[in-house]
């Protein structure tokens, strides 16, 4: 067997374990269902900006200009 068929036969396995190896990587990976983070979303009346906050703080202060929010509700 020449050798340009035996480099050309492993670069095949290669290439097929690493389609093989994908394809079971991205099959484990997509059930991810990532928890929520029980954080309060507000806005900023003054600047329009969206930040989030602790879920137990009923006000809080803009990062942006300092200003009190309330939360915003969906």
């Amino acid at each position: 067997m020449p050798p340009q068929d035996l480099i050309l036969f492993f670069l095949f396995l290669l290439l097929a374990g690493g389609v093989i190896a994908a394809f079971y990587l991205r099959r484990q990976s997509g059930d991810f269902k990532p928890e929520p983070s029980g954080d309060t979303v507000f806005e900023c009346d003054a600047c329009d900006h969206f930040y989030t906050d602790d879920s137990d703080v009923e006000r809080s202060l803009c990062p942006e200009c300092g200003r009190m929010n309330s939360p915003v509700q969906f």
